[in-house]
C-alpha cells in the first residue's frame, strides 16, 4: 500500500495487515503533537515507524491549547533566556513549514498604573523577546498611545490606563497542526493508525519488541513488533507505565487550562491581547473568523483525562478577569458560545504552584526499554522530537543521522519557498479563480484553504465532479469536505471531522446544530454505515460535544 495516498478510513484492514507482517524500527504510541512529530523525524532520518493512538489524532491536550505557536515571552521573567531563544526561533521554523496553518498575528499589551506589568520592564522584556526569537522589523513591538488605543476599542478599561505594547505572536489550528504532520510522515513511509488501544507490551527476554492492540472500530486484535517502542501519550503517560510497564519515577501533575468562545458582536476585536490579572496570571484573548475566544486557567486536575469539563468556577473566574480589563463589555455566560478545556501534563515538583513549574519536557527510560516523554509545549514540539530520536537510533545502534525536519513542508504547505503573508493570500485568491465556478462564495472557499492548504486542490477537483449530481453548493462542497477527510485524513466518527479536523463545534457550533445530520448521511455512505450505526455515531457524537458547551 502507498502510505501517500491512502491515509483512508475505508481501508484500516488492509493496514492493518501490512503492519501485523512489519518488525518496525520504532512504535509509538499516542497520536498528539509529541507522537506526530517523533514519527516525522523518525521516517525523515530512515527509520521503519508505526504511530498508533488510542482515540482519534489529537484528541487529547494536541487540540486543546490557546492555539499560539509563541515564544514563551512569560518566561523571561523567570531569565529562561535559553528557552525562549528556542522557541522563538522554532516559531519561524513552523511558520515557514505549515505556513497556511501558523500565521502571525498582532497583539497587544495593555499596561495600567498599579499593574502587574511595568511599562519599562515590560519594553525591555519584549526587546530581548524580538532580538531572541530573531523577529523582522516589520513585527517587532511598539508602543501604542492610550488615545489611539481606545479609539480602536472604546469597552477597554481607560482608568489607570497607559497605553500598550504591540507585537507579533502566531496563531494556529493545533488539532490540524498535528494531522497535517501525521500526514507527512505518512507520505513519507510511517504507519499511522487511531482508535487502537494498547492491551499489552510484548517481552523477549525482558526487553520490550512490540504490542498487542485491539481496534476500536473493528474489535479486531492484532500485534505489531518493534524494536524500540515509545510512550508519548501526554497525560495518559503515567498511567501507561503504571499499567502497562514499570512505575513512572516522577509523578505527573496534571492542570488544566480552560477557554471560552464568544461571538464578535459581543467582544469585537480585531487583533489579539495578553493582558494581566487580579491573581498575577497573564490571559489571551483572540479574534478567530467571526468569534473572539479568550483563555487559560492553571489550576489541578483530578477528573477524567478524556472529557476535562469547563466548570462555573472556571468561567466566573475568566469573565471576572476579563470584565475587569474590558469594562465596556460586561461579558456574562450566556454570552459564550462554546468552551474547552485541556490537560498539561506537568512533571511534579513540590512546593511550586501550577504556575510556577516548569514546562520543559522530560525523558524516562524503563529497565524494559520503554521510552517516556511528557511535559513540553506545543512550540517545541520538533526539538522534542530530535532529541528523542537522537536517543532512538543510539539505542539501535545506528549512525545519528542529522535531524532534517527543519526542512520539511507539512501537508498542505508543499510549496518549494514559503510564501509571505501577502503572497498567501494572492494564492488563495487564485485557488478561488479555479473553484469559483461551481458556485462557492469566497468566505467559504477562504476557510476551505487556510483548514488544507495546497490540498484543498483535491477537494475542489471532487467538487467539480459531483457538481452534476447535485444542485446546492453548500452540500456539493460539504460532500467533497468529507470525501477527502475520510479518504485522506482517517476521519472514521463524527468527532473526528467536528470537532479535531475543522473545529466547527468551537467556532461554528450553530452550523453543527443545522448540519449534523447531514454529515452524519454523508459518512454513513462513505464508511458504509447502517441506520443503528449512524444513530449510534449520532448519539456518541452528541455526548462528546456535551464537553465544549457549558
Amino acid at each position: 500500500m502507498n502510505n501517500s495516498e491512502n491515509f483512508s478510513s475505508c481501508k484500516r484492514d488492509a493496514l492493518i495487515g501490512e503492519m501485523e507482517k512489519k518488525n518496525f524500527d520504532l512504535i509509538i504510541f499516542g497520536g498528539g503533537i509529541t507522537g506526530a512529530g517523533i514519527a516525522l523525524d523518525a521516517i525523515s532520518r530512515g527509520l521503519s515507524v508505526a504511530l498508533i493512538e488510542q482515540n482519534d489524532f489529537a484528541s487529547g491536550t494536541s487540540s486543546r491549547s490557546t492555539k499560539l505557536v509563541h515564544g514563551g515571552l512569560r518566561y523571561l521573567e523567570k531569565l529562561q533566556l535559553k528557552f525562549v531563544a528556542q522557541l522563538g526561533k522554532e516559531r519561524k521554523i513552523l511558520h515557514d513549514n505549515a505556513t497556511h496553518l501558523v500565521l502571525p498575528t498582532p497583539v497587544y499589551l495593555p499596561i495600567f498604573k498599579g499593574g502587574q506589568l511595568n511599562r519599562v520592564l515590560s519594553y525591555i522584556g519584549l526587546l530581548i523577546y524580538d532580538f531572541l526569537a530573531g523577529v523582522k522589523k516589520e513585527y517587532k513591538a511598539h508602543w501604542v498611545k492610550k488615545d489611539r488605543l481606545l479609539k480602536k476599542y472604546p469597552f477597554i478599561e481607560s482608568k489607570g490606563l497607559k497605553g500598550a505594547y504591540r507585537y507579533y505572536e502566531y496563531r494556529t489550528n493545533d488539532g490540524r497542526l498535528v494531522i497535517e504532520t501525521v500526514k507527512k510522515a505518512a507520505e513519507l513511509g510511517a504507519y499511522a493508525l487511531n482508535y487502537c488501544e494498547v492491551k499489552q507490551l510484548l517481552e523477549t527476554n525482558q526487553q520490550l519488541c512490540g504490542a498487542k492492540f485491539r481496534d476500536a472500530l473493528s474489535g479486531r486484535m492484532f500485534s505489531v513488533s518493534g524494536a524500540v517502542l515509545v510512550n508519548a501519550t501526554g497525560p495518559w503517560c503515567e498511567q501507561f507505565m503504571n499499567q502497562l510497564d514499570k512505575p513512572m519515577p516522577k509523578s505527573l501533575y496534571p492542570t488544566k487550562g480552560v477557554h471560552l468562545v464568544f461571538p464578535k458582536e459581543r467582544f469585537p476585536l480585531l487583533e489579539a491581547f495578553y493582558f494581566d490579572t487580579h491573581d498575577k496570571r497573564m490571559i489571551f484573548a483572540i479574534p478567530r473568523n467571526n468569534q473572539v475566544y479568550l483563555g487559560t486557567t492553571d489550576t489541578p486536575y483530578q477528573g477524567d483525562l478524556r472529557k476535562p469539563l469547563v466548570t462555573d468556577n472556571d468561567m466566573a473566574y475568566l469573565l471576572k478577569a476579563t470584565n475587569s480589563k474590558f469594562t465596556g463589555l460586561n461579558l456574562k455566560k450566556n454570552d459564550i458560545i462554546s468552551c474547552w478545556a485541556g490537560i498539561r501534563p506537568l512533571i511534579q515538583d513540590p512546593g511550586k504552584s501550577p504556575g510556577e513549574i516548569s514546562r520543559k519536557e522530560e525523558l524516562f527510560v524503563s529497565e524494559s526499554g520503554l521510552i517516556s516523554i511528557t511535559g513540553g509545549k506545543l512550540t517545541g514540539f520538533r526539538l522534542m522530537a530530535k532529541t528523542l530520536v537522537d536517543k532512538v537510533l543510539r539505542k539501535l545502534n545506528k549512525p545519528v543521522v542529522k535531524c532534517q525536519t527543519q526542512n520539511i513542508r507539512a501537508s498542505g504547505s508543499d510549496w518549494e519557498n514559503p510564501p509571505t503573508v501577502e503572497k498567501l493570500i494572492e494564492i488563495a485568491d487564485a485557488r478561488y479563480d479555479e473553484a469559483k465556478q461551481t458556485g462557492i462564495s469566497v468566505p467559504d472557499f477562504k476557510e476551505l484553504f487556510y483548514r488544507y492548504g495546497t490540498n484543498v486542490d483535491k477537494i475542489t477537483e471532487k467538487a467539480y465532479e459531483l457538481r452534476p449530481t447535485c444542485s446546492d453548493t453548500t452540500v456539493c462542497w460539504l460532500k467533497a469536505e468529507l470525501w477527502y477527510a475520510v479518504n485522506f485524513e482517517r476521519v472514521a466518527r463524527l468527532a473526528d471531522f467536528l470537532i479535531y479536523r475543522t473545529e466547527k463545534v468551537l467556532f461554528q457550533p450553530e452550523w453543527v446544530e443545522k448540519q449534523l445530520i447531514k454529515v452524519a448521511d454523508i459518512m454513513a455512505g462513505l464508511l458504509s454505515w447502517d441506520e443503528i450505526t449512524k444513530q449510534n455515531e449520532i448519539d456518541l457524537f452528541r455526548k462528546q460535544w456535551d464537553c465544549y458547551r457549558l
